[in-house]
């Protein structure tokens, strides 16, 4: 028997962790495996050396992917729940294809969280620095980050990255909105399908306008565009000094003046209520006949939220009004 075939073990090598992991599943030629602090790809030494000529190759290859894991709302809400509703008992769509795509839109929205998280510790800590050394003189100190248009930039290009992967995703449920078409066209093809009083069009409303205005956000701070302007702490005319703000007014989309770092938890707040919706409501409306039996998705019990680390699943309604989910 070769050494491959051979039953064995691992332990995940990261002394930052520790924690056990909670959730696996199997992602093109990677295991995923999820602790409640870190993502991992832990992938076979046949995947590496297929025709095994290196007997001395490592059994397996582990890597952190992210960090993040079941205590973050930013993995539950989106590759949870993806594994939870994207099943191919339930959906004709390709289902690898779409876990695919939600783990590439979960490292985008990783990494616009840092971003996020960055900028404002970055903000604080220059508030911190100025009141701490106040000037001696008739001036007065005015608090910096540097680099704030930069980092919006950054910033919105994470954001943009996971609305395309989204899109991507709509795309596999409704092959219709295939092409070129835009979130203009989905939405008039979901009331199309459904009618404006459907609750996914009651949702597409809300999101519609945020997915638009990352992109014209996005394309405006790449092109240096006159129509987004960021600002820096700058001192008003009433002695106060505001904090670093964003505005803009673009292809329909405008953003008042506001605080950048609000502005960035607003964004990825949506993006995350955004995806978690969309999976929820397109995998109803895709859902086949599970043995002869109607599936609907529903909101779960909160203690099984807790354990399956999601709020929606395939399911039933009892008598009694009560969801019955199918594990």
């Amino acid at each position: 028997m070769h050494i491959r075939d051979a039953a064995g073990s691992f332990t995940l090598n990261n002394p930052d962790d520790g924690t056990p992991i909670k959730e696996m599943l199997s992602l093109g030629k990677d295991l995923i495996l999820i602790t409640e602090k870190c993502t991992y790809r832990a992938t076979l030494a046949d995947q590496v050396d297929p025709e095994r000529k290196n007997p001395g190759l490592a059994r397996l290859f582990q890597q952190k992917f992210l960090d993040v894991g079941t205590g973050s709302p930013l993995l539950c809400r989106t590759l949870m729940q993806a594994k939870v509703l994207f099943r191919k008992d339930f959906l004709s769509i390709e289902v690898d294809r779409a876990m695919g795509l939600t783990l590439e839109a979960l490292a985008e929205l990783a990494a616009l969280h840092d971003v996020r998280e960055n900028f404002s510790a970055a903000e604080h800590a220059a508030i911190e620095k100025a009141d701490g050394n106040p000037s001696s003189d008739a001036s007065q100190t005015v608090p910096s980050v540097n680099n704030v248009q930069s980092q919006c930039k950054t910033f919105a290009q994470k954001a943009d990255h996971f609305v395309v992967k989204l899109m991507e995703l709509v795309r596999l449920f409704y092959p219709e909105q295939r092409g070129n078409k835009n979130w203009d066209d989905f939405q008039a093809l979901a009331k199309r399908l459904y009618g404006d009083s459907d609750p996914f069009c009651e949702v597409l409303d809300i999101a519609v306008p945020v997915l638009k205005l990352v992109r014209n956000t996005r394309d405006c701070l790449e092109h240096h565009r006159p129509e987004v302007t960021t600002r820096d702490f700058e001192p008003e005319p009433d002695g106060r000094i505001a904090p670093p703000t964003i505005e803009l007014d673009f292809r329909g989309s405008t953003l008042p003046r506001c605080r950048i770092s609000s502005f960035m938890a607003q964004v990825e707040n949506h993006l995350l209520d955004t995806f978690e919706m969309f999976a929820a409501h397109m995998s109803s409306k895709q859902a086949k006949p599970f043995a002869g039996m109607h599936m609907g998705v529903g909101l779960l019990p909160e203690n099984v939220q807790a354990s399956w680390h999601v709020r929606f699943a395939f399911g039933m309604y009892d008598p009694d009004g009560r969801f019955i989910p199918c594990g």
